[in-house]
C-alpha cells in the first residue's frame, strides 16, 4: 500500500475539486474555531473579573420596605447575610468546543439569606439547554456536521465512475488486489480530513486561555475515531453497485438520518423516558408559594421562633425584612424541590442520549464537547446541589443571630463557610464515548475488509 500512496495522491491533487472541498472545509473550520476560541477567552476574563454585590441590590423585586434605623452594630448580621455570594461553577479546558451552551446555564449564582428564585436574578433557568445542543453554531456543532458531508464530496463514486466508464474491469483484470486501490484512496482521504480537523481544533484550542491538553488530547482521540467511523460508512457505500449519482444520494440519505433523524428520536425518547415538568406550571406554583408564604408571614415567624426555643424573641420591633426571613426561608423549601425536579430531569435525558448516541456519531460528538467544556446536565446538577449545600450552611450560621436581634461579633464571622465544588471532568464518560465510537468505527472496518473481494467484481 505504501507504494500506492504517492500514486493515488496525484490522482488526488490532479482533481480540482478535492482541492476546493478541502479549502472551504478548511476556512469553514478555521472561522469557527477562531470565533469560539476567542469567545471562550472573552468568557474567562469575564469570570476572572471582581463582581461587586450590593446587599440590597434587588430589594426592589421583594418589595419590601426600607430597614428601620437600627445600630450598625445590631444591622451588620442581617447585612452581611444579605450580601449575596457568587458562586461560580469552574468550566473546564474544553469549553472553546461548545461555547455558546453558557448562555443557557447559569454557570454563577448568588446566595445568601434571600430566596434566589424570586428575587429577579438571573439564576437557575426554567429550560432544558439539550434541546438546544444542535441549534448553535458551536466549533463542536460545525465540525460534526460538516465533516461527514466533506467526506462524503472526497469518497462517492470512487468506484462506481469508474465502472461505469468501464475503466474499473480493465483494473480488475491488470490487479490480484484492486480493493487495496481502494483502501488507499480512503487511506490518503482520511489522512488529509484528519489533517484539518487537527489543525482547526488546535487553533480553537489555542486561543481558548483556559484550554488544558488532557481536554485537547480526548478531542483528537475522539474525532479521529469520528472520522475513522464515516470514512468505513463511506468505504461500504462504495460496495454497492449502483450509479455514482445514487451512491452520493444514499451517503447523503444515511448523514441525514444520523445527524438529525436519529438525534431528533432520541429526544423524544428521552423526553418519554423522563419528562422536563411544565415551565408555565412551575411559574404558576412559584406565584401561589409566594402568595402562601405573604399569607402566612406571621404564624411563620411565631413557628420559627417555637422550633427555636434557644431563641428568645427580641423586645424590640424588628424591620420588616427580619420578620419576613421565616416566610422567605419557607417559600425557599418549597421552591428549592421544584427547581429541583427540572435539573433532575435534565440529568437524567443527558445521560440517557448518552447512552443511545452509539445510534448518532454527531449527537455523540456534541455531548463530549459538553463533558469537556464542563458544561454537562450531570455536573451542572452536581454543581447546584453544592450551591444548595453552601446555601443551608449560609443561612445557618446568620439566621440564629438575625432573628435574636443580638450585636454580630468579628468572632462570629471566622468560622463561616466556604463554597468548593469538585472540578474535575468525568474522564471515564468521554473515553467510554470514545470507545463506542472506536469500537463501531472497527466493526465497519472488519465488515469492509472482510467483503473487500466484492470490489474485484466489475
Amino acid at each position: 500500500m505504501m507504494t500506492l500512496i504517492p500514486i493515488e495522491w496525484l490522482r488526488f491533487s490532479r482533481n480540482p475539486l478535492n482541492l476546493w472541498a478541502l479549502a472551504l472545509f478548511f476556512v469553514l473550520m478555521t472561522v469557527s474555531a477562531t470565533w469560539s476560541g476567542l469567545v471562550a477567552r472573552e468568557y474567562r476574563h469575564t469570570q476572572a473579573a471582581p463582581v461587586m454585590i450590593h446587599a440590597g441590590v434587588n430589594q426592589a423585586e421583594m418589595h419590601e420596605a426600607p430597614k428601620v434605623h437600627d445600630s450598625a452594630e445590631k444591622a451588620s448580621a442581617y447585612a452581611l447575610g444579605s450580601k449575596a455570594q457568587a458562586l461560580n461553577m469552574p468550566v473546564l479546558g474544553g469549553l472553546a468546543l461548545n461555547v455558546s451552551q453558557v448562555d443557557f446555564i447559569s454557570t454563577t449564582i448568588n446566595a445568601s439569606i434571600r430566596n434566589r428564585h424570586t428575587d429577579g436574578r438571573t439564576s437557575d433557568p426554567l429550560f432544558n439547554p439539550l434541546m438546544h445542543e444542535l441549534g448553535f453554531l458551536d466549533f463542536s456543532t460545525l465540525l460534526a456536521l460538516f465533516t461527514p458531508l466533506l467526506i462524503i464530496a472526497l469518497s462517492y463514486g470512487l468506484i462506481q465512475e469508474d465502472r461505469e466508464s468501464g475503466v474499473w474491469r480493465l483494473v480488475c483484470t491488470q490487479s490480484t488486489k484492486p480493493w487495496m486501490l481502494v483502501f488507499t484512496a480512503l487511506a490518503v482521504r482520511f489522512g488529509l480530513v484528519l489533517m484539518l480537523m487537527f489543525i482547526s481544533s488546535g487553533i480553537t484550542f489555542a486561543l481558548d486561555s483556559g484550554a488544558s491538553l488532557a481536554a485537547l488530547a480526548q478531542w483528537l482521540v475522539f474525532i479521529s475515531c469520528y472520522a475513522l467511523l464515516w470514512f468505513a460508512i463511506a468505504g461500504l457505500a462504495l460496495l454497492l453497485r449502483i450509479s455514482s449519482g445514487a451512491a452520493a444520494l444514499v451517503m447523503l440519505g444515511v448523514w441525514l438520518i444520523l445527524t438529525f433523524a436519529v438525534p431528533a428520536g432520541l429526544s423524544f425518547a428521552a423526553n418519554q423516558h423522563n419528562a422536563m415538568p411544565s415551565r408555565l406550571t412551575a411559574i404558576i406554583d412559584i406565584r401561589h408559594f409566594q402568595e402562601l408564604s405573604n399569607q402566612q408571614r406571621q404564624s411563620l415567624l411565631s413557628k420559627w421562633y417555637t422550633d427555636h426555643p434557644e431563641i428568645t424573641p427580641p423586645s424590640t420591633e424588628l424591620a420588616r425584612e427580619i420578620t419576613a426571613l421565616p416566610a422567605g426561608l419557607e417559600l425557599d423549601s418549597q421552591i428549592r424541590p421544584l427547581m429541583a425536579s427540572f435539573d433532575a430531569a435534565r440529568k437524567s435525558q443527558f445521560e440517557f442520549m448518552e447512552r443511545w448516541s452509539v445510534l448518532s456519531p454527531a449527537l455523540a460528538m456534541v455531548l463530549m464537547a459538553d463533558r469537556l467544556a464542563g458544561l454537562d446536565a450531570p455536573r451542572y446538577a452536581d454543581f447546584i446541589a453544592q450551591v444548595n449545600h453552601f446555601e443551608d450552611q449560609w443561612r445557618a450560621s446568620f439566621v440564629p443571630s438575625i432573628m435574636a436581634n443580638r450585636p454580630w461579633s468579628a468572632n462570629e464571622s471566622a468560622p463561616l463557610p466556604t463554597f468548593s465544588f469538585n472540578t474535575q471532568q468525568d474522564n471515564a464518560a468521554c473515553w467510554r464515548l470514545s470507545g463506542i465510537q472506536a469500537l463501531i468505527a472497527l466493526a465497519f472496518l472488519g465488515l469492509l475488509f472482510a467483503l473487500r473481494r466484492q470490489f474485484a467484481k466489475s
